[in-house]
């Protein structure tokens, strides 16, 4: 078998006949739980954790594939149906009968019922054994702690032992249905193992512990046998048609009321929720975790990329001043270089023009002198050889008539000396221009 909680849990919605006649029970006693049919598998889910519903569904779902729930449903199913025809309206049989006064004794009407009230005790026993883990007294606290548990206790107390034995509850006290749970249940633990296999005989432990937790419901649900009654007798027909139809349930054994399956699949979703939800929520804090490591990383990486572009502008900038700086290292020496040499020329410039000036001093020094200088008398050839010429003013205006330049050898060297003089001051200011 392989049945899926989503399916089981659609078998019935809130509005149905099964969950209106539940509700109703519990009505009639305080100490029944608020149980509401979650409906849907997605609806418990979405009751739970909205942001993570969908994940948490699935994974309930997949964890009711489990033997544990698998086993769980298949007794539920059981539970309904009996073994001998004899369903959730055996218990509601005697009640109708009592009100009818067709017998004194539901007991004594039909002993089958009795039976029928120890089976489910011992299928609830395999429930609790299949749906949680530990010692028998954790799995009972287990069932205790979940609503749905709570309210399958209930209504078995309710229905199949209270219900049923109202008036010899009345004549023998409760003691009657704590006997009916010791000697019942126990023998008809074989039957449950038929259906469900032999492990159901590994709950026997169980079954003693849940029986003590049974017997305390069935005496809180025993003061309320006289309210039970009625409501069964004037709200039920009213629910289900007629009184007659209620009699013709029970009698043909056919399955008009499922309680035990709708309480069954709600109390798997409500396991399998739990587990679901807590697995979920530890995916998801990892996942969250995760992210949060790759946010953490991925702000690291950027910022590593950050200082890494950083470094590289600074080195840009660093080299971009490096050549600005050896630029204007070399345009400085361009420019020094530049200034020696113009200072250089006009340093040349100057002498030029200072030779230029000697020059020009010279030429009018020779004009001076020559002007001035007159041959008193007549000297030796030797002397004459390297003596300055001196021209008279008488010969120079001869010379000057005859449109013949005389030369003299101290004029002409006097010429030639600033002409070579003149020349090196040019040829020198041409070079350095």
């Amino acid at each position: 078998m392989n049945r899926s909680l989503k399916d089981a849990l659609a078998a019935h919605q809130p509005g149905d006949v099964t969950v209106r006649v539940v509700n109703g029970f519990f009505s009639v006693l305080p100490f029944a739980p608020g149980w509401h049919y979650p409906g849907t598998l997605g609806a418990a889910a979405t009751s739970l954790d909205p942001a993570i519903a969908a994940r948490v569904a699935d994974r309930a779902d997949a964890i009711a594939r489990e033997p544990g729930p698998q086993g769980a449903l298949a007794a539920f199913d059981f539970l309904d149906k009996g073994d001998a025809g004899i369903a959730l309206f055996s218990g509601l049989r005697g009640v109708v009968q009592v009100a009818r006064g067709e017998g004194a004794s539901a007991l004594e009407m039909d002993p089958q019922q009795a039976a029928d009230a120890g089976l489910k005790a011992a299928g609830l026993s395999y429930v609790t054994w299949k749906l949680f883990d530990g010692s028998p007294d954790e799995r009972v606290r287990a069932l205790l702690g979940t609503e749905s548990g709570r309210a399958l206790l209930t209504w078995y107390v309710a229905t199949d032992v209270v219900l049923p034995f109202a008036d010899n509850l009345v004549a023998g006290g409760t003691g009657l249905i704590t006997d009916l749970i010791d000697t019942q249940a126990a023998a008809n633990v074989a039957r449950l193992a038929v259906i469900a296999g032999p492990e159901v005989l590994e709950t026997a432990g169980m079954l003693d512990r849940l029986g003590g937790t049974l017997k305390s419901y069935a005496g809180q649900a025993a003061t309320f046998a006289a309210p039970l009654s009625a409501y069964a007798k004037d709200s039920l027909p009213g629910i289900l048609g007629t009184a007659d139809k209620i009699t013709g349930v029970a009698a043909t054994g056919v399955d008009a009321l499922s309680a035990y399956r709708a309480l069954g699949a709600s109390l798997v979703a409500e396991v399998c929720l739990a587990r679901a939800l807590a697995e979920v929520r530890v995916q998801v804090a990892a996942e969250l975790e995760a992210a949060e490591a790759a946010r953490r990383l991925a702000e690291a990486e950027a910022e590593n990329a950050r200082i890494e572009a950083d470094e590289a502008r600074r080195r840009a900038e660093e080299a971009a001043a490096v050549e600005q700086a050896r630029l204007a290292a070399v345009a400085e020496r361009e420019r020094e270089e530049a200034e020696r040499e113009r200072v250089e020329l006009d340093a040349r410039r100057e002498e030029a023009r200072l030779a230029g000036v000697a020059a020009e001093q010279a030429m009018r020094a020779a004009s001076r002198q020559r002007e001035d200088y007159s041959l008193a008398e007549a000297e030796e050839a030797a002397s004459l050889k390297h003596a300055p010429i001196k021209v008279t003013r008488s010969a120079e205006l001869e010379t000057s008539a005859s449109a013949t330049p005389a030369k003299s050898g101290c004029f002409g060297c006097g010429a030639g000396i600033v002409l070579f003089v003149l020349a090196g001051a040019v040829a020198s200011v041409g070079m350095w221009a």
